[in-house]
């Protein structure tokens, strides 16, 4: 068992490993099999001058931290190319089904567009709410939504830009009685994050400018509207906390774990990432990030 300092290990898969190629998405991967394991993996290439592996296994590791159901992920190498790789939460085998959240809008947000991925101002934090609401049974409804919300503050501490429709859903179960129950699904695909598309002249130029880190974290904008008028999709940090203000019964759990979670346990996180697959730059942009996102998230009084 590795301790919580070594640095992370290298998942490494053999040139027969890729069973099916993924065609969701706009990024190249495949699913391989881990022997021993009945639950397939998801390979995703990392693109060229980015940290998309590295933001994937730290974000995974932080959900971790602060108990929110997340897939799991590993650093992975294949054929000599970087990339991560993904378990798949989905347990077909026991009747498990995922729904993306495009399939929960489109029955039941009149003429929401499915196959508008980004720029999809139905996408937005009322719409979202009032779907969920219509499959759980009200004794259901608090326990799922809290979940869902603390994604949306998981995305504000880490600046998750890519919570579009599909990347979020809930899993259909068909138990042995034939009858039919959801729960939400773990949350997955963290790699637009941590800022992992920063080149390392840029990371450096943040880090050395007086008010850098900050002017980051309020800058990118998300998949999900605050409100449906809005023009661009609302910034990660700044949806969680107009979120918890405006639905505190659904975000006062997670805030709970954020006011929990200290700078120390997340910035080990990072450094276990392998010198060789994260700067000395970045592992301290994300450090900074993650304490600046924190402090603010803290901040917020439920």
């Amino acid at each position: 068992m590795s301790s919580a300092t070594e640095p992370f290990q290298i998942m490494q898969l053999h040139a027969d490993s890729p069973e099916v190629i993924e065609q969701l998405g706009s990024k190249r991967k495949f699913w391989f099999r881990v022997q021993g394991d009945v639950q397939p993996w998801l390979f995703k290439y990392t693109r060229e001058n980015t940290g998309e592996d590295w933001s994937e296994k730290i974000a995974a590791e932080l959900a971790i931290l602060l108990r929110i159901s997340a897939a799991r992920v590993e650093l992975a190498a294949f054929m000599g190319k970087r990339g991560c790789a993904s378990r798949s939460f989905v347990e077909t085998t026991k009747g498990f089904e995922l729904i993306h959240g495009s399939e929960i809008l489109v029955g039941r947000v009149h003429r929401y567009e499915k196959s508008k991925q980004w720029g999809q101002s139905d996408h937005c934090l009322e719409n979202i709410i009032a779907a969920v609401e219509q499959v759980f049974p009200p004794r259901l409804r608090t326990r799922q939504l809290r979940t869902l919300a603390s994604f949306i503050v998981f995305d504000g501490l880490i600046c998750n830009t890519d919570r579009h429709h599909d990347n979020w859903g809930l899993l259909r179960i068909l138990d042995q009685k034939g009858k039919t129950r959801h729960s939400v699904a773990s949350t997955f695909d963290h790699a637009s994050s941590l800022g992992r598309e920063l080149l390392e002249d840029r990371c450096k130029m943040i880090l050395a400018s007086p008010g850098g880190i900050d002017r980051y974290v309020g800058k990118g904008h998300g998949g999900i509207y605050f409100d449906k008028n809005d023009r661009r999709g609302e910034n990660p940090l700044s949806l969680a906390i107009k979120a918890a203000e405006k639905y505190p019964d659904y975000f006062v759990h997670i805030f709970r774990q954020i006011a929990l979670l200290n700078e120390d346990e997340m910035c080990a996180i990072v450094y276990r990432v392998p010198s060789e697959w994260m700067s000395e730059s970045a592992k301290e942009f994300c450090c900074r990030m993650l304490a600046t996102t924190l402090r603010k998230l803290k901040e917020v009084q439920l």
